[in-house]
């Protein structure tokens, strides 16, 4: 037989993107099986709008992140509560920052995986973190928005400590 480990004495809480989510789903239900419980705080922005804000910041149009955008016949209306619930986590949808904060609150009450959605505009973006993402951006273009994300992209390089 395997060796097994305890459960951790730590409230586990994981913040995951609607589109990472479609990819690593299966998790919800292992952390079920195995009985080791988790808080997952799922941002619902219709698509990867994390990686969209890049594209955009590194000059590049809106291509293919957000499903809106995507080539489609009709666009998908994914009810990640229902799904969660249905590999046997607790799952709420919240429809505000109060409701997910009451829900965290509940969440740690909880003796099995939670899944908390909440709709998140994929547009908006924050400082908050202060991280940078060494993305390079074409030296050359015929569009100003990439000419000028690569002076920015070069007044950061310059900033970088290692």
């Amino acid at each position: 037989m395997g060796h097994s480990r305890p459960p951790p004495h730590e409230e586990v809480v994981v913040m995951i993107g609607d589109g990472s989510y479609l990819m690593l789903n299966s998790e919800v239900a292992t952390s079920v099986m195995l009985g080791l419980k988790l808080t997952i705080v799922l941002l619902d922005n219709r698509g990867y709008g994390c990686i969209n804000r890049l594209q955009m910041a590194t000059g590049g149009a809106n291509f293919n992140n957000l499903l809106k955008d995507a080539r489609h016949e009709t666009l998908p209306e994914i009810d990640f509560a229902a799904h969660a619930a249905s590999m046997g986590a607790i799952a709420e949808k919240v429809a505000s920052i109060a409701g997910l904060e009451t829900a965290l609150a509940q969440a740690k009450k909880n003796t099995r995986t939670t899944v908390l959605v909440i709709d998140t505009d994929p547009l908006a973006s924050t400082e908050a973190g202060g991280s940078w993402w060494d993305v390079a951006v074409p030296e050359v273009s015929a569009r100003p928005q990439v000419n000028a994300a690569r002076k920015k992209y070069e007044e950061a390089l310059s900033g970088r400590r290692f």
